[in-house]
């Protein structure tokens, strides 16, 4: 796991989740980016190899979060209090608070590139 972490040039850690199975806590892999390197790292692996799950449509608002605040700047500048207002209404799109879902994504998930 140490050579994805600086595959990733980012910190890989490992999580207890509070979820139980059958064997009890569950252990998951979760990676902090902590640097701007690092997020380009994460946007090349995930653009080449996307995520099959409603994760992908995470991933695309984290990208799209990734694309206002680290390639436009846009919180910078006399505009900050409304880009700041942009990115909490697309986290607030998220994970759990997902209500739209769109699949269209599978539709060549399959198909060589």
């Amino acid at each position: 796991m140490e050579s994805l972490s600086i595959f990733f040039k980012s910190k890989l850690e490992v999580h207890n989740i509070s979820k139980y199975d059958r064997l009890g806590k569950q252990k998951t892999w979760r990676v902090r980016i902590t640097n701007k390197i690092g997020a380009s790292v994460i946007v090349n692996y995930f653009d080449k190899y996307p995520m099959f799950s409603s994760k992908y449509m995470n991933y695309q608002n984290w990208r799209n979060v990734y694309e206002i605040l680290i390639i436009r700047k846009e919180h910078i500048g006399i505009n900050k209090l409304n880009t700041y207002k942009k990115v909490e209404k697309i986290k607030n799109q998220m994970n759990n608070k997902r209500c739209v879902f769109n699949w269209d994504h599978l539709n060549d998930f399959y198909k060589y590139k």
